[in-house]
């Protein structure tokens, strides 16, 4: 029997995670599909109604947190980050992940920072503060309230925009287009990561940026080693070789 995937969301149909899935399953030989599913509301019900060949599920906006009410385990993380962007089959049940975490702290491993900085207060600003927590991130949100409290919640402080924009590392959680809006044409001395992927690892108002590529390749390796039934921190066999597979699906320059 194949075994059945999907990235479920809304807006969902420029997702590039059925060709970096693909190229993973492709890779490992496993006969797998992977699609995408446009849903904005009631997961609970979409995944009651799924049949046995499903066996994992990769889920962005808005259903993050509609996940965690799904899922008949919760990961530690996903409890902490009040987000679960992966659900994997265990028989009856479905265990829910965070992979996130993963994919921002391997997008950023091989920088040096000090200071971090994280615009935004959703979901993935959620994870963002978990992921950064050593550094005790500043955060910034337009709502102040909403941004205080996520801070103390998760181990972040709010700060001034001026002062997350200028921090060592910055990881822009906004819709497309916001970030521009709030830093203007004023020049930053860190490093950019933002969520909001492109192909592109360059932003003129920064010393240097990562492309969110980067972070949506990680996070799906992550997934991949859970649909594989090994742990978060297991890596798979060959996986150099399924990691380079996936970058290229992705369009990503080795």
């Amino acid at each position: 029997m194949t075994s059945r995937f999907a990235v479920l969301g809304s807006p969902i149909k420029h997702s590039l995670s059925p060709a970096i899935h693909a190229a993973a399953f492709s890779v490992m030989g496993r006969q797998a599909d992977y699609e995408r599913v446009e849903l904005a509301v009631d997961l609970e019900g979409w995944v009651r109604g799924l049949g046995p060949e499903w066996q994992g599920l990769s889920l962005t906006m808005p259903l993050k947190e509609q996940a965690l009410d799904v899922a008949d385990y919760l990961d530690p993380l996903a409890i902490a980050a009040l987000s679960a962007n992966t659900l994997v089959r265990d028989g009856s049940s479905w265990l829910g992940y965070n992979t996130d975490i993963f994919g921002l702290q391997r997008a950023t491993q091989d920088l040096e920072y000090a200071t971090v900085g994280i615009l935004g207060t959703g979901a993935t600003a959620r994870s963002a503060l978990l992921a950064f927590e050593g550094a005790e991130p500043w955060i910034w949100g337009r709502n102040s309230d909403k941004a205080v409290a996520l801070g103390e919640a998760h181990g972040g402080r709010f700060s001034a925009l001026e002062n997350v924009l200028s921090a060592d590392l910055v990881i822009s959680t906004l819709p497309q287009g916001a970030l521009a809006e709030i830093a203007g044409s004023k020049s930053y001395p860190g490093t950019l990561l933002d969520v909001v992927y492109s192909g592109s690892s360059s932003d003129a108002r920064f010393s240097a940026a990562i492309s969110g590529l980067q972070m949506l390749v990680w996070q799906a390796l992550g997934q991949q080693r859970l649909f594989a039934g090994q742990g978060l921190d297991e890596p798979l066999q060959d996986e150099p070789t399924i990691v380079s597979a996936m970058r290229h699906a992705a369009g990503m320059e080795e």
